[in-house]
């Protein structure tokens, strides 16, 4: 194997060119398959973290309004992997407010929580940009940043609040929040349960029960359990948002098939080199048979080749791409926050994925290698040494 392996490196550095050419193209082919789907995980794992950021990870409807909610509450703080229960009255409305821009009205997404239980359980308190959450008032309000840029307002102004079975109330702005997704900031309001029961006339019942467990993706296995102990509707945040997540995926497997194509080009070119080298060496090959070299070795010489190329080329690849994954990460780009309302390009990359990467490449060089390697192999002493 050492003779085989010197011949090969005398092989590569003889073609420093198409050698160089063929590591260039397979690095490419490493760097932008493991950036984008570096940059496309770390995008859509913020997306449904700010999805998330304000909403539960399964909601309990019931059949009706909940009435006696304390005891469904005890039952579900049993559960080990709930991190918190949050009762909630849910509706729409109409947000008016009178300012130096004139007077303002939208329509807005109301959610009364109990906030003394929502704040621990929502992470509510790093979400606060300005103002204090005070829990004895009962006509403050928590809006987005957004929304309160838009009305060009200030902590503690009035607004009024229109439910949608047409009542009014007078209300104040005790903080603002953000939650890091647009639409959250930008038309959703917090207030506290009791004034979202009074403004709904719901008396002492509430609309759903809203669960926070301490992993999101554990939300369909808890999710079944509440339906077959307390026989109650409910639906994660996977089924509320299922459209979203199967673009995000089809997105994310369109991606792969074409940057993929970059890869497969990279092997392609490797069987080029190779190819040519094979036939700039047929009879330098027919010297070498001659003089006792085996089959086996021939083909081991360029199937050698190939690998080398190919590990050379995995290798700078590999670097280059995580030394960019650090970079995007670590620096905002100019403009990203206006596209995607944050200040730097999420990562998220498993070594999984690249060791997948990793993988799919070294299969694809060898397959390259094996074809010209088994040619050259073949190659009769005579026709070998008869060739010009």
């Amino acid at each position: 194997m050492l003779f085989e392996f010197f011949i090969a490196k005398k092989h590569i550095f003889e073609h420093k060119k198409q050698s160089f050419i063929g590591i260039v193209g397979i690095a490419i082919g490493i760097i932008v398959l493991t950036v984008s789907i570096g940059i496309s995980n770390g995008l859509n794992k913020n997306m449904i973290e700010s999805i998330l950021s304000l909403s539960s990870h399964i909601t309990v409807i019931g059949n009706e309004n909940i009435s006696e909610s304390e005891n469904l509450e005890n039952v579900f703080k049993k559960y080990p992997e709930v991190k918190g229960v949050i009762p909630k009255v849910s509706t729409q409305g109409l947000i008016k407010y009178n300012g130096i821009l004139g007077t303002y009205i939208s329509g807005v997404k109301l959610d009364g929580l109990d906030l003394e239980k929502a704040i621990p359980a929502l992470n509510l308190d790093s979400k606060i940009k300005r103002g204090k959450v005070d829990l004895n008032n009962m006509k403050g309000v928590l809006i987005g940043e957004e929304l309160l840029n838009r009305l060009a307002a200030s902590i503690g102004d009035s607004i009024t609040i229109i439910s949608a079975n047409n009542k009014e109330l007078q209300l104040q702005i005790m903080a603002t929040f953000q939650s890091g997704y647009y639409d959250y900031d930008l038309s959703m309001i917090l207030l506290p349960l009791k004034t979202a029961q009074y403004i709904t006339e719901r008396d002492n019942t509430i609309s759903s029960i809203d669960l926070v467990l301490k992993n999101p993706y554990d939300a369909d296995k808890i999710s079944n359990r509440i339906y077959s102990e307390t026989g109650l509707y409910n639906r994660t945040w996977g089924s509320l948002n299922q459209n979203l997540l199967k673009a995000l995926t089809l997105e994310k497997t369109v991606m792969i098939i074409g940057f993929s194509l970059i890869v497969i080009i990279a092997g392609f070119v490797v069987w080029v080199i190779l190819n040519t080298m094979v036939r700039e060496k047929i009879r330098y090959i027919g010297i070498m048979r001659s003089m006792g070299i085996s089959h086996s070795s021939v083909v081991k010489i360029f199937l050698i080749q190939g690998v080398l190329l190919g590990f050379v080329g995995i290798i700078f690849g590999v670097f280059i791409s995580l030394f960019l994954l650090w970079y995007i990460k670590t620096y905002s780009l100019p403009g990203i926050s206006s596209i995607y309302y944050l200040t730097k390009v999420p990562i998220e990359l498993s070594i999984k994925e690249m060791l997948t990467i990793i993988g799919a490449n070294t299969f694809l060089i060898f397959l390259s290698s094996i074809f010209p390697a088994y040619r050259a192999g073949k190659l009769k002493i005579v026709e070998a040494l008869r060739h010009d």
